[in-house]
């Protein structure tokens, strides 16, 4: 497991590198099977609505020494249903590994439920602390559990605008969708192959449910590049989206923009993405999707920017049709309202966990079919 996570470390540095060394996917995919469709859609739970339902199976939090043993659900819990290790799926029992509370659960002493050691999130070598401000390693996902527990509180995804005639064409003809996003929507830290269980990042995880809805109707591509703003995007749309017509492409940047982009300058770098896919696509619709915050203890992103984005995009929204908004930055907040950053974490620093990657799926697919 050690092995996986530093693999996955790895990746996840790379993707933060910001080079146009991305392979190009040339060429949209089909799920023709169950595995990449019904299988995966049912293993994640995508057709469940973590959100607006009423239970939230797999929610995860960080175990560490330095905390006070007691973990907040996101929502109120009304019935703690099981805990379970993300990575090996081993259950914990209740009255002896944890005990149920009116927030989430308490985890007692001598309970099976292993902590990350003293000091764990404050370690860091001089050079994170120079480039991040934080301790950046995915090794945090060795000390995340997963709780599944019923609820009654909801929150729906606040989605602007209209992705035009698109809810038509879904399970009446071929639906080709491309994805043109950063590190996160290039799929960094979710486990993927590299460490159990193996699950899909959020561009994945929607198009398993998609292939579930509407089999052998969708098509996708995914031609994100880590480490990108608007900005670095806009300079390479012809060659990785206007090669081929989508009939949406899903437009996810703002993690890195906010570190350097006031919410003027990232609205003039998202209209000129979205001019230049209308000059070569004008049918296609596009999907806008706010970003997610980073850790707020570094200082790679400033959060009054972040606050300002929304405001950008749906204005682009009401400017041109067929385009839509997704309200990531709200969804990410309500999680992290009862929640502390590191539950939610992959690396540390900027990059979703897999329940993470799940929430932006959720409201994604959301915003596709309604």
């Amino acid at each position: 497991m050690r092995y996986c996570l530093i693999a996955l470390a790895l990746f996840s540095l790379q993707a933060m590198a910001g080079k146009d060394d991305t392979p190009l996917q040339d060429h949209f995919i089909k799920c023709e099977n169950r595995d990449c469709s019904a299988y995966t859609s049912s293993k994640f739970r995508m057709g469940d609505s973590f959100l607006t339902g009423r239970s939230i199976e797999g929610e995860s939090f960080f175990a560490d020494a330095d905390s006070n043993r007691s973990f907040n659900t996101a929502f109120p819990p009304k019935k703690i249903i099981a805990v379970h290790n993300h990575n090996t799926g081993q259950l914990y029992k209740s009255g002896v590994d944890y005990l149920p509370s009116a927030t989430g659960i308490t985890i007692p002493e001598h309970s099976a439920i292993a902590f990350a050691p003293k000091g764990f999130i404050t370690t860091a070598t001089p050079e994170e602390i120079k480039n991040y401000g934080v301790r950046v390693t995915t090794e945090f996902q060795a000390y995340q559990y997963d709780i599944t527990y019923s609820k009654e509180s909801v929150f729906y995804p606040k989605i602007y605008g209209s992705l035009g005639s698109l809810a038509s064409k879904l399970g009446n003809a071929t639906v080709r969708i491309t994805f043109y996003g950063d590190s996160i929507t290039q799929g960094a830290n979710a486990t993927s192959s590299y460490a159990p269980p193996h699950q899909p990042a959020y561009p994945e995880l929607v198009m398993a449910r998609l292939s579930e809805l509407y089999p052998g109707r969708v098509e996708y591509r995914n031609n994100s590049v880590g480490g990108w703003s608007a900005i670095n995007a806009a300079k390479a749309v012809d060659k990785r989206v206007n090669d081929l017509p989508a009939d949406l492409v899903v437009l996810a940047f703002g993690m890195n923009d906010a570190g350097a982009y006031a919410p003027a300058e990232y609205r003039k770098h998202i209209k000129r993405l979205i001019d230049s896919i209308r000059a070569k696509q004008p049918d296609s619709a596009i999907l806008l999707a706010t970003p997610i915050r980073a850790n707020p203890q570094s200082f790679i992103q400033k959060h009054q920017y972040v606050d300002g984005y929304l405001e950008s995009l749906t204005s682009l929204a009401y400017e041109y049709s067929s385009v839509a908004v997704v309200d990531l930055t709200a969804a990410w907040d309500r999680i992290l309202e009862n929640k502390r950053y590191y539950d939610v974490t992959g690396n540390g620093l900027n990059h979703p966990n897999d329940f993470g990657h799940r929430i932006i799926a959720e409201v994604v697919l959301d915003a596709i079919v309604k």
